[in-house]
C-alpha cells in the first residue's frame, strides 16, 4: 500500500475534470418539517425534489458514485414502541421507487440522529446501520443478514456495550467498515469482507473522530483529537502486521506554510480521501492569542504544501468528484445535527449559503452523472 505523506496542492489539481463533470448534490432537509431528499445542481443553481413523503420522511440514504442507483430508508411507524422502515431503491432519474423490503426496529431511539444507509459502488448491496445492529441487504436476491450486532453486556464494564454509528463500503465494494461507539467515548472500527462470513476489529481508540477509505481499498485514513493520543491524521493499514501510522509524527510539522499545524490544532475531523495521493481534513484549535481556528485543508503527498480552503464551522463537508465544488453543512453549534447548506465554487471563487434549503440540512452526498 502506498501511504500518504502530508503535503499540499493547488486548487487547480482537479480543474481538468470541470468541463466533463455533471455533478449534483443530494441532501436531506427538514425545512418542511418532514425529512425529505433534495438534489441541487450547482451549475444551474436549481433544486429538484427527489422524495416528497408527507409524513415521517427519510431516515437515511446513499447513492452509487455514478448516481445511477439511490437507496433510501423511509420512516414508517407501526406503534409507539416499534419503528417500521422501508428500504427503497430508485434508478436514475428517480421518478419511481421500488420497495425492497420492510422491517421493524425495536424502539425509535435505534435510528434517531444515527441511522445510516450505505450502498456499494456496484449497487448490489445496501448496509442499513441502526444503533444496535447492521443489516447487509443483497438487492439482487432481496435477502438480508445481520452483521456487527452489538448487544448490551453490563458485566463487561462501560465499554462492553457498543452502539453502531455509521459505515461505508470500500471503493472496490469488497469490504464494509463500520464505526461503532462506546458509551465511554471510544470509537471502534470493524471491517467486514462481503464474500466471507467473518469480520475483524481493526482499531479501538478513544480519540479517533472519523474515517475515509483509501483509494486502493487497502486501508483507512483516520482523523483524531488530542484526547489520550496525539491529535492528527493516521493511516490504518488493513494488514494485521502493520502498525497504525501517525502522519503528524511523520511529516505534519514539516509541511510548508504550516507553522501552526503541529502546535495549535487539537482536533481533526471529517477526513475525505480524494485519490491515491490526496485527501482533505478539517482542523480545529486555538492560537496563543485566543483566536479560534476552524480550518479546512487539502493535502497532496507530492508537493508538501498544505492548501487552506474556505473557513467555516463545518459539521459536514465534501469536495465534489471534479474538485470544483465544496459543499458543507455549517452551524456554529457543533452539537447540532443539522445546519445550513454551503457551496463554494473554486472556478469563480464564490461562496454561497443556500437560503432556499433552510437551516435543517444534513447527510450531503455528491454524485457525478457525466
Amino acid at each position: 500500500m502506498k501511504h500518504y505523506i502530508l503535503s499540499a496542492v493547488l486548487i487547480c489539481f482537479l480543474m481538468s475534470g470541470f468541463l466533463a463533470a455533471d455533478e449534483r448534490l443530494l441532501f436531506i432537509s427538514e425545512d418542511e418539517m418532514v425529512p425529505n431528499l433534495y438534489m441541487y445542481d450547482p451549475g444551474a443553481n436549481s433544486f429538484d425534489t427527489v422524495t416528497s413523503y408527507p409524513i415521517n420522511g427519510v431516515a437515511g440514504y446513499d447513492i452509487t458514485p455514478d448516481g445511477r442507483m439511490l437507496a433510501t430508508a423511509v420512516l414508517n411507524p407501526v406503534s409507539e414502541q416499534f419503528l417500521g422502515l422501508k428500504l427503497v431503491t430508485r434508478a436514475y432519474p428517480y421518478q419511481y421507487e421500488k420497495i425492497v423490503m420492510t422491517f421493524v426496529v425495536d424502539g425509535w431511539d435505534a435510528v434517531r440522529n444515527q441511522y445510516k444507509v450505505a450502498i456499494d459502488p456496484s449497487g448490489k448491496y445496501v448496509a442499513c446501520v441502526d444503533t444496535m445492529g447492521t443489516m447487509l441487504v443483497n438487492l439482487d436476491q432481496e435477502t438480508i443478514k445481520y452483521i456487527f450486532t452489538h448487544q448490551e453486556r453490563p458485566d463487561m464494564g462501560v465499554c462492553g456495550s457498543y452502539y453502531n454509528w455509521g459505515g461505508e463500503f470500500s471503493p472496490d465494494g469488497s469490504s464494509f467498515c463500520l464505526q461503532s461507539y462506546c458509551i465511554a467515548n471510544r470509537p471502534r472500527f470493524d471491517i467486514y469482507i462481503i464474500d466471507s462470513v467473518a469480520y475483524r476489529n481493526i482499531y479501538e481508540l478513544d480519540n479517533i473522530t472519523g474515517f475515509s477509505w483509501l483509494a486502493g481499498s487497502d486501508g483507512l485514513l483516520l482523523s483524531a483529537n488530542s484526547c489520550g493520543e496525539s491529535a492528527g491524521l493516521y493511516i490504518a493499514d488493513l494488514s494485521p502486521s502493520v502498525p497504525l501510522i501517525n502522519l503528524e509524527v511523520c511529516n505534519l510539522a514539516q509541511a510548508k506554510c504550516n507553522i501552526y499545524f503541529e502546535e495549535l490544532y487539537s482536533e481533526f475531523l471529517l477526513p475525505q480521501v480524494l485519490g491515491e495521493e490526496k485527501f482533505m481534513v478539517y482542523a480545529k484549535g486555538v492560537k496563543y492569542d485566543g483566536t479560534v481556528l476552524n480550518d479546512l485543508f487539502i493535502v497532496d503527498q507530492e508537493s508538501q504544501v498544505i492548501t487552506e480552503m474556505v473557513k467555516r464551522p463545518y459539521i459536514e463537508v465534501l469536495l465534489s468528484p471534479s474538485g470544483r465544488y465544496l459543499a458543507g453543512v455549517v452551524n456554529p453549534n457543533p452539537l447540532a445535527k443539522h445546519g445550513r447548506l454551503f457551496i463554494y465554487d473554486s472556478e469563480t471563487n464564490l461562496s454561497t449559503d443556500i437560503q432556499e434549503a433552510g437551516s435543517s440540512c444534513s447527510q450531503i452526498q455528491w454524485m457525478d452523472l457525466k
